[in-house]
């Protein structure tokens, strides 16, 4: 397993169902990451299609993007009811932290220290089409200090994962990329994860394709839009498990062809469209009451 870490020379932005442009999240989720990859490889006329096909085989596979600062790495908490009061009200938890819950063990209480990103706030002023009266919006965007940013982690093959990424360095990741948004430098690290036991945390969004899997789990909408030279369409909206639901059994989540959602949309948009359900899952003791202190 490897860390890809993305140190963003510009503010980052990440929107999600619901959260306009006044909000941005602070994560990159699996299905966007997934998303800019295939784009860049149509875009470069690399083989997209054989990267859509080991992905569907699981010959490689990514989790969402996450925070790190140096050498600390951040990872979701996972959706157990049966954590400690001060472990449940992080969002995140240190790479420690996390190994210790999933070995049925409690973290001692710390802060949520996420003082490395800043979230900012841009005035930006809209037009009217017809009086030319001006408005004023704010976007929403996040910055990192220097040596922080986000990362994700990878298994298998990643050859064309890292030939798209040297072309999303200067393109940019995330929304709002024509305004020169999310560009950023990438590096890879060996990365280890000290996990085991019987059930499984996913790490990446998961459309579930047996619900009686399912432990715990927080649900999520994903949508957005599809922008072709033909048309621009909103994708149809999909609930998938967060990042942090547990499964009591192993789950691979499914990738979407969303020609078997909407009949025909390849046809409208020109090209074929998928959306990213894989899980990335590690393994975890119970966390159905069995943490221990």
């Amino acid at each position: 397993m490897r860390a890809i870490k993305l140190y963003f020379k510009t503010p980052v932005r990440s929107g999600s169902a619901g959260l306009g442009l006044e909000n941005s999240d602070l994560t990159i989720r699996s299905d966007t990451l997934f998303g800019a990859i295939v784009s860049a490889l149509v875009r470069m006329n690399e083989d997209a299609e054989e990267f859509v096909e080991m992905f569907k085989n699981k010959e490689v596979s990514v989790s969402s993007c996450f925070p790190f600062s140096e050498d600390t790495y951040f990872l979701p908490n996972p959706h157990s009811p049966h954590s400690p009061q001060h472990i449940r009200k992080k969002r995140f938890l240190t790479k420690i932290e996390f190994e210790k819950l999933i070995s049925g063990d409690i973290p001692e209480e710390s802060d949520e220290n996420l003082d490395f990103m800043k979230k900012l706030e841009v005035p930006k002023v809209a037009l009217d089409r017809i009086t030319s009266n001006s408005s004023i919006y704010y976007l929403s965007c996040v910055r990192f200090r220097d040596g922080a940013g986000l990362y994700f982690l990878v298994r298998g093959r990643d050859r064309m994962l890292r030939v798209a990424l040297r072309y999303l360095e200067d393109e940019g990741l995330g929304g709002k990329k024509t305004w020169g948004l999310g560009k950023f430098e990438f590096r890879t690290e060996d990365f280890r994860l000290r996990a085991c036991g019987d059930e499984y945390i996913t790490l990446s969004l998961t459309l579930p394709t047996d619900l009686s899997r399912i432990r715990y789990w927080k649900p999520v909408t994903r949508s957005g839009w599809i922008n072709s030279q033909y048309c621009s369409l909103r994708k149809p909206k999909i609930i998938m498990a967060s990042e942090g639901s547990i499964f009591k059994e192993e789950e691979a989540g499914k990738l979407i062809d969303l020609d078997d959602v909407r009949s025909e949309l390849s046809t409208k948009v020109g090209y074929k469209v998928y959306v990213n359900g894989t899980s990335f899952l590690v393994e975890t003791e119970s966390l159905a009451g069995s943490v221990k202190a």
